[in-house]
């Protein structure tokens, strides 16, 4: 699913205490194929076609946590964007670890943000 307009994108800070390949190595865990550029000491992903996120889906399926990741997308919706995020750590592990607020990850999170897609369209992709 490709949009024109749309743009998917993931962050996630690079810590003084982090060894930045064990970082880039969560990262490249839950998006394998994406190319990872690093800014300042972020790393990020941008890409515009949701097949960068086919890894998350399918083990949100997996871990038959699909309900969860909805309610986020749906609160955390406005005008055509909405994100997620991840633990960084879990990452590192190849786990899908959605949380609330960065708060629970204790090294930063891995957010993604979903812009230019209306939720309905962002949902239905999710659950086919």
């Amino acid at each position: 699913m490709a949009n024109i307009n749309s743009e998917i994108t993931v962050i996630t800070p690079v810590k003084m205490t982090e060894d930045k390949v064990k970082v880039i190595f969560a990262v490249k865990n839950l998006f394998p194929d994406a190319e990872l550029l690093e800014k300042k000491n972020n790393l990020y992903i941008t890409n515009t076609d949701f097949k960068v996120l086919k890894k998350i889906k399918d083990k949100v399926k997996a871990r038959k946590s699909m309900a969860v990741l909805q309610r986020i997308l749906y609160n955390n919706y406005n005008m055509n964007n909405t994100w997620f995020l991840l633990n960084k750590q879990a990452a590192f592990s190849d786990v899908v670890s959605i949380v609330e607020n960065e708060d629970e990850s204790p090294l930063g999170p891995i957010k993604v943000t979903i812009k230019g897609y209306d939720l309905e369209k962002i949902n239905h992709w999710l659950e086919n």
